[in-house]
């Protein structure tokens, strides 16, 4: 494959990801304003309705300084941060797989990633993760890993253990801090992101994913402790974090896995 070609795949890759990440923005603000996702999109502030030329992912954002063209109030940064998010999801899973041509991996990572974005805004902003979605979000990504592992030869049996420990092995522990803490550790909507993490990543990827998980969101507590940004004790999302210990097991997983085989072996 030429240089060319693999550019204008990867280019492709990128604009396509946007767009996904564009929509991801209209289901987390629809989801929290209980509205339906269909519909002209609208000024956050004004509510006038959008035209084409402001609805291009981060370009658009850029173009007009972060404000509304019609009442010129800031619009907020997660829409272009989201879509430049996404745009990034798209060409990583399509460079990780484009050297065997396997589509439907990459599809399955950048879809299920590009997903959990949803709850990444709802998460951070209004403290939210909506269980309808997360389990719509389990269910489909779970099916579609577990076929995807089947067509490489692996047992069929095998497959769904590993997704069935997955799913009990992460519910069980996030719900056991859920109790002992008295609710303070972890909210009752990460005990259910962490099952479809579970259920969808299965066993061992979705202990990779907890144990980033905590390293990423232990550094942020940390960061945000010191420049006084929270005060001890105070509450902050932990979808963020697992969400994004997910995607380091996806990406990471199988190299961290060898490396435990070779080290016990």
């Amino acid at each position: 494959m030429q240089f060319f070609e693999i550019f204008s795949i990867l280019i492709s890759a990128a604009v396509v990801g946007s767009f996904f990440g564009s929509f991801i923005n209209v289901v987390a603000i629809r989801t929290h304003e209980n509205s339906g996702i269909t519909g002209r999109s609208k000024c956050p502030n004004c509510k006038s309705k959008l035209h084409p030329r402001h609805l291009v992912p981060v370009l658009s954002w850029l173009i007009q300084r972060g404000k509304c063209a019609m009442c010129g109030k800031p619009i907020h940064i997660q829409y272009p941060v989201i879509e430049l998010t996404a745009a990034i999801l798209a060409v990583v899973a399509v460079t990780r797989h484009l050297p065997d041509g396997e589509w439907l991996w990459a599809g399955f990572e950048f879809f299920f990633m590009v997903g959990l974005l949803v709850f990444v805004v709802m998460d951070l902003r209004w403290m939210e993760l909506p269980l309808e979605l997360m389990v719509g979000t389990g269910i489909v990504f779970s099916l579609w890993h577990m076929v995807l592992q089947s067509s490489t030869g692996m047992p069929s049996l095998q497959v769904l253990w590993s997704h069935a420990v997955g799913f009990a092995l992460a519910t069980m522990f996030f719900l056991f801090q859920y109790i002992v803490s008295a609710k303070r550790w972890v909210g009752a909507g990460d005990i259910w992101l962490a099952a479809v993490l579970g259920a969808v990543l299965g066993w061992p990827l979705v202990g990779i994913a907890v144990y980033f998980a905590y390293i990423f969101g232990g550094s942020a507590a940390l960061i945000l402790l010191f420049t006084r940004k929270i005060k001890a004790g105070a509450r902050i999302p932990f979808a963020p974090a697992l969400i994004t210990g997910a995607f380091a097991a996806i990406w990471w997983g199988p190299s961290v896995l060898a490396w435990i085989s070779h080290a016990v072996s």
